[in-house]
Order: structure tokens, then sequence, then C-alpha cells
């Protein structure tokens, strides 16, 4: 004789609903946990910024050569980090400014080892490959939480101007 299995209708419609309602009303109630809890302990806003204005030092620092004549000394680098996630500032205007700001401490890296100003001032960016590009305007990496403005130019030492005597 054969084995037949019978079951009711009734019986597997009741089991197979009750537990996915209660996986159901799992989910939902681990949601509003969820949320509630990122309500109370995430962070629900971005970092205070903490953006300072720099200027170029245009006295000081000049992006190619110069026709005042000089002796030079040698390079010079700079980085400065900053936070890119900055609501009240567009990432082109937070680049300039933090290169504004590594084009200063240029300058003051430059005076510290008798320098007068920097030339041929450059913002530099590694690449992924290792390389590296330098450009005459402010250019910055960003990974999306952070952003970094490396600067390099060439600490020079003004030469003393000669007077010429007067004609007559």
């Amino acid at each position: 004789m054969a084995n037949i299995k019978v079951t009711s209708s009734t019986n597997t419609k009741t089991n197979t609903k009750t537990p996915t309602k209660a996986i159901t009303r799992t989910t939902q109630n681990t949601s509003i946990a969820a949320i509630i809890f990122l309500g109370l302990f995430g962070c629900s806003t971005l970092p205070p910024s903490h953006f300072k204005h720099y200027q170029f030092p245009k006295e000081e620092a000049f992006y190619g050569n110069t026709q005042r004549p000089y002796l030079t000394l040698g390079t010079v680098r700079a980085k400065v980090d900053f936070n890119s996630l900055d609501d009240n500032h567009e990432e082109k205007d937070l680049c300039r400014n933090y290169f504004n700001k590594a084009v200063r401490d240029l300058v003051a890296t430059a005076k510290k080892r008798g320098g007068d100003a920097v030339i041929d001032v450059k913002s530099v960016v590694y690449l992924e490959d290792g390389h590296q590009e330098t450009y005459a305007r402010p250019e910055c990496s960003d990974d999306g939480l952070e952003g970094q403005s490396l600067a390099q130019g060439i600490v020079i030492k003004w030469k003393p101007q000669k007077l010429e005597p007067p004609l007559n």
C-alpha cells in the first residue's frame, strides 16, 4: 500500500500566515526602533563650520616669475587639510580659500629660512596612480569628507636695488 499524507487546507493557511505576520510585525518594530535610536543618538547635522577667510599674499607670493632681481634659496611646500562638508561654501571657494592659507604658510616658512618671498607658486595634486600634477591655480583633492590643499614654490631673497645717479 502507498503512504498517503493528508493535510487540511485550513491548517496550512493558518500556519503559513502566522509566521509571515510575525516576521512583518518584527521588521516594523525593528525599523521603528532604529529610527528612534538614530533620532536620539545619530548625527542629524553636519559638523559646525570653522571657516576662516584667507587672502592671497600678493606682495610676497607670485604665481610666476617676477621682474625684480633675486637670489634663489630653495623650494618650500605646505599642506592644509580642511573640512569639505561645509554647506555655507562652494567646493571651489573652499579650495581657493585653503590654497591661500597654504600659500601664506609657504611665505611664513620662507621667511623662517631667510627668504623674502615665494615665486612660481603652484598647487599640487597627487593622483591615485602615484603621479603628481601641478597647476598655476588653486586645485585641491577631496575624499568627500575632508579636503586637502598642497602648495609649493621657490623661496627667494631680493637683491639690493642699485640706485642710479641722477642725470645732469
